[in-house]
């Protein structure tokens, strides 16, 4: 018994009662770098989601945009073709009713069938009017420098306002969808001088400028506070004398349009000071302005 007792002192004890091994030591740097580490990494992960979904909202806002310009098109279209042709054949038959019955009528029934002709060639005129401003072929034919000089001489013919044309070469042709975009901005910032600058003359100018398409529309008006005015959402056009007009001046629109393109809109004015709009949008490819129209759409 007592050899055993001695063998057994000897022997090694068991685990569970063997002395616990000492404990690893702990790192606090490498664990702050793990952590940094996860963070960006949860970081990148969602910049590149808000990146993909800003694209994704751009191409659907493009689209809906490209929806409406055709929508335009479409009724444009239809007034020329259907409206436009119906008044024309009206405008006839009136006259040769007139020719016919010239001898027969009485002077007062003379009177008013020549007004109605001159009713229907009114209503003629401002159909084709409408159509053109909605879209005018000029735009698809010909390309955005035959569309503004149509615009200026239009507005011109209609209202008075001279618009002094600045189009520097290379801007006689561009991607279709630039050139729809820069069409409808000198249109609505040319609305704008009309209702709200009182002036009888404006300044369109167009250029390159590396890689980008530079506009400015200008005029020496009455002026308005651009901050005022695009603080209040873009509902209201603010005159020489600090009121805000309920008819709105699309000036929100006109950036938001814009941006979709990647561009940007300035506004340079003062109430009493004129005003000065420049927007720079890029060209993108640029073997796509001398593309043929057909094979761009």
């Amino acid at each position: 018994m007592a050899q055993h007792t001695a063998e057994s002192a000897g022997r090694p004890k068991s685990g569970r009662n063997r002395p616990n091994s000492p404990a690893e030591p702990t790192d606090p740097m490498g664990d702050i770098v793990d952590r940094v580490r996860d963070i960006t990494l949860a970081n990148e992960r969602l910049f590149a989601r808000l990146i993909e979904g800003e694209r994704r909202f751009r191409g659907l806002a493009k689209a809906v945009w490209r929806v409406q310009e055709e929508e335009q098109r479409r009724l444009a279209r239809e007034l020329h073709d259907g409206l436009g042709q119906t008044l024309t054949a009206l405008t006839h038959q009136l006259e040769r009713l007139r020719e016919k019955l010239a001898s027969a009528l009485s002077k007062e029934h003379a009177a008013g069938l020549a007004d109605s002709v001159e009713m229907a060639r009114l209503a003629l005129n401002e159909t084709r009017e409408l159509s053109r401003l909605l879209r005018p072929p000029v735009l698809d034919d010909l390309g955005l420098a035959a569309a503004l000089s149509w615009l200026a001489r239009t507005l011109e013919q209609r209202t008075g306002l001279m618009v002094e044309l600045t189009l520097e070469p290379g801007v006689e042709r561009l991607d279709p969808d630039l050139e729809t975009l820069v069409f409808r901005l000198v249109q609505e910032a040319l609305t704008n001088v009309l209702k709200h600058a009182d002036v009888e003359r404006a300044e369109v100018a167009l250029r390159r400028s590396g890689g980008s398409l530079v506009l400015c529309v200008s005029d020496a008006g009455r002026g308005f506070d651009p901050g005022v005015l695009l603080a209040g959402g873009g509902t209201g056009d603010t005159g020489g004398d600090g009121a805000t007009a309920t008819s709105g001046s699309g000036l929100r629109g006109m950036r938001d349009r814009l941006e979709l393109f990647g561009g940007r809109l300035e506004i340079a004015a003062t109430p009493g000071g004129g005003t000065r709009l420049s927007a720079a949008v890029p060209l993108g490819d640029p073997a796509m302005a001398g593309a043929p129209r057909e094979e761009r759409r």
